[in-house]
């Protein structure tokens, strides 16, 4: 069976025992049989490694500390929560806005606190923050780490947690432009409002600099993004209708039935196909491919 191994941070991957490569979120793979139980290792830099043995098991019980991904020819292993190695307390940032005092340190997570006049509120940060800076906006809290972006409140609740290309705040609204696939150029360039109780995504618009052939076809590009922005317009709770046929318009609800609940939208080497991640239990997803057709713009039939 085909095994993709992703990692959250940079890792060393053995399989029983032999270095088989880097580890990262770009996914690489090997072709492993479940019955002969041969033990994977990620390894990181200032964390414990995770290890666990492949084996029949895998499809159905994610091991400790990684999420399984059930995939049309494969399943994909995410190692993402390593333990740390050092526990002792390593200031990274503080800052004191009026009455709030933000702070972020390293003690064995990185983690963000919050004291206000609302209380005292603690926060686990991904490791992208181990380098950050501190700023506020809109009565809100923003934290800027390595390509990553985090808004807290007041209340110390998280309401902005994503990776960026870059960001800028102007009269209360957050632009953002959000990586997509490094290998087409895809971002995302979005807006949100906001205001001292959090932030809501007013845009997401997809931006993409060349095509599956590399050419830069400003028709076809848009032609190749539309499947992705009408999955994550679903996915985001934004009306369809505007990315369907006439025909299919009148019919969007069902549309978004036929979809299903789903978490996220992932690329396909065909840009007419998207992979919808759907929940099965804790740690453990199923990804389910649906293909659209698009004629003059808009999409006249989806099929999985």
């Amino acid at each position: 069976m085909k095994i993709y191994f992703l990692s959250s941070m940079p890792c060393t991957l053995s399989l029983n025992g032999v270095f088989f490569g880097i580890t990262d979120t770009f996914e690489r793979f090997a072709e492993v049989n479940l019955s002969d139980r041969v033990f994977a290792e990620f390894t990181p830099e200032g964390a414990l490694p995770i290890g666990f043995f492949i084996t029949e098991n895998l499809p159905t019980v994610p091991p400790l500390g990684c999420e399984i991904y059930l995939l049309r020819d494969g399943i994909a292993v995410y190692a993402r929560d390593f333990s740390p190695s050092d526990c002792t307390l390593h200031p990274i940032a503080q800052r004191r806005f009026e009455d709030t005092l933000v702070s972020v340190f390293q003690q064995g997570h990185v983690q963000c606190s919050l004291q206000s006049p609302s209380g005292f509120f603690n926060a686990t940060l991904p490791p992208a923050f181990s380098q950050c800076t501190l700023s506020a906006h809109a009565g809100l809290f923003f934290i800027e780490g390595q390509n990553h972006l985090a808004v807290y409140t007041k209340t110390g609740q998280c309401v902005l947690m994503e990776e960026i290309v870059s960001f800028s705040v102007e009269d209360n609204e957050l632009n953002a432009t959000l990586p997509l696939s490094s290998s087409l150029g895809r971002v995302a360039d979005c807006a949100w409002l906001l205001d001292e109780k959090g932030c809501v995504r007013t845009r997401f618009t997809l931006r993409q600099t060349r095509t599956q052939t590399g050419e830069s076809d400003a028709e076809k590009i848009a032609e190749e993004l539309l499947p992705f922005a009408f999955f994550e317009s679903v996915s985001l709770g934004i009306n369809p209708a505007d990315f369907l046929s006439d025909e299919l318009a009148g019919e969007a609800d069902k549309v978004v039935r036929f979809l299903g609940d789903f978490k996220g939208v992932c690329l396909t080497k065909d840009p007419y196909t998207c992979g919808l991640i759907k929940e099965k239990a804790p740690r453990l997803f199923e990804v389910a491919y649906y293909t659209v057709t698009v004629e003059n713009g808009k999409i006249t039939d989806i099929q999985r």
